[in-house]
């Protein structure tokens, strides 16, 4: 009825339904209010650090096995994975999952995640021939 944006009321006035504010509520029979939101606290955008599998993760593995002077066999049979696999990610043919990342290094004693930088985009644009795929590039740091 005043004309404020936050018309949060349905009420019904001489048979019309109306959507008006919290004070012009009253010149009606209210149908709906509006539902008050939880006070929600102000959330803190954290941006996560990504994680990835280092590099020489092969190496890795291979040395603390043989320091540990365990066979290929036994730390098959302690991280529950098949020793051809296994001979595969040493060799670093393949690369691990997440999951048997994380058990190799419990049983290993070793570290095969590292913090990756954040990326930064760099964007160029050229009046003349507007913006290509080459103009937008990302460059990852470690």
């Amino acid at each position: 009825m005043c004309g404020a944006e936050e018309a949060g009321f349905l009420i019904l006035v001489e048979g019309a339904k109306l959507r008006v504010c919290g004070r012009c509520a009253k010149h009606g029979k209210v149908l709906s209010a509006p539902v008050p939101s939880p006070q929600r606290r102000a959330a803190v955008e954290r941006e996560m650090p990504e994680i990835d599998i280092v590099a020489d993760f092969g190496r890795r593995i291979k040395e603390a096995r043989e320091r540990m002077k365990i066979e290929r066999k036994v730390l098959a049979e302690l991280v529950n994975e098949k020793e051809s696999f296994l001979e595969r990610i040493e060799a670093e043919k393949t690369i691990p999952n997440e999951s048997l990342a994380v058990r190799l290094e419990r049983a290993l004693g070793i570290k095969l995640f590292e913090v990756v930088k954040n990326e930064h985009v760099v964007m160029k644009k050229d009046k003349k021939s507007g913006l290509t795929l080459g103009d937008v590039v990302v460059v990852k740091k470690r």
